[in-house]
């Protein structure tokens, strides 16, 4: 069995060769600004003009109070790799529910929940599951990992050509070439868990990652696509 199974082994590394890394992404070159750089915050609280794209757009005389207020405006700095083309922020009722009871390995109390929503009728039912939540003894939760998870799925004329291909793609050398080629390719990420599996004629690579303090969504497609193309 030992020796069939490398010999298919074999087989398979013949017929998908690995192939190398693909280069690294070269960085677009650098516009040479136009002009005088665009401000942190459109909205202009000294002139009370707002100018996108060198166009004064009318605001209500409210919009100065609760959009683009001090506040909002002097805190324009905190939000440059978030939003785009800041304007202000704008105020949402909260409400909150509670006490919730947590049972976990790093917090173990009671918490007052803030839920943010206009929709009537929500916190009040969110606040009754909390209540039978906490008399019953409370949420008992653990966590056993952070991943965000993708599989790219290759589709083959038959089943045998699928083996071929999965027992390549599920050899140690070539998991470790991907996730080599992931952890080097994407800026805050780590490869966390990499899976090989065929169903019928389609093998799927399920990649997962941590993004650190990121959702992780679009790095995660990246990732996904940099496998493919590396495959």
């Amino acid at each position: 069995a030992a020796a069939s199974a490398l010999r298919a082994a074999s087989v398979a590394a013949r017929r998908f060769a690995a192939a190398p890394p693909p280069p690294a992404a070269t960085p677009p070159p650098q516009k040479a600004a136009a002009g005088k750089e665009r401000p942190l915050c459109l909205s202009d609280r000294e002139a009370r003009k707002l100018v996108v794209r060198g166009r004064e757009v009318p605001v209500d005389p409210g919009f100065w109070e609760h959009v683009a207020d001090e506040q909002s405006v002097r805190d324009a700095e905190a939000y440059r790799n978030n939003t785009e083309n800041y304007i202000g922020t704008v105020k949402y009722p909260v409400g909150v529910i509670g006490p919730l009871r947590v049972n976990g390995e790093h917090s173990n109390k009671e918490y007052i929940v803030p839920m943010a929503t206009h929709e009537g009728a929500l916190l009040a039912s969110y606040d009754r599951g909390a209540k039978a939540i906490t008399e019953a003894g409370g949420i008992t939760a653990r966590i056993k990992g952070r991943c965000m998870l993708r599989a790219p799925v290759f589709l083959f004329k038959n089943i045998a050509d699928a083996t071929d291909f999965y027992r390549y793609a599920n050899s140690s050398e070539v998991k470790e070439a991907v996730s080599q080629v992931l952890n080097t390719s994407l800026n805050h990420v780590t490869v966390t868990h990499l899976r090989v599996f065929q169903t019928d004629r389609k093998v799927h690579i399920s990649i997962g990652i941590d993004s650190e303090d990121a959702a992780g969504q679009n790095k995660v497609t990246y990732a996904g696509d940099i496998v493919m193309q590396y495959m």
